[in-house]
């Protein structure tokens, strides 16, 4: 019950931003006209890079460290 009202909340304030943030704001590409976007797609967009960049760098450490382990039962650990 607590961990809904939680979400609700969370997601009413979500709301409660997003609508503040309907304004429309110009990007500036390499070429032709700025496109002319709502602000809470940028803020959006910034957000899901963020995320895939944090979680592609988790997964390349994460494989890195699998590596390691696997290379030390293999080899065990009298050969280093």
């Amino acid at each position: 019950m607590f961990k809904s009202v939680l979400v609700l909340i969370f997601i009413l304030l979500l709301l409660i931003f997003s609508s503040q943030n309907m304004e429309h704001a110009a990007i500036h590409v390499v070429t032709g006209r700025p496109l002319q976007v709502p602000l809470i797609l940028i803020i959006a967009g910034a957000f899901v890079a963020g995320y895939a960049t944090a979680l592609f760098t988790f997964i390349m450490k994460e494989s890195k460290r699998r590596n390691k382990n696997r290379d030390i039962v293999v080899r065990g650990p009298d050969r280093f």
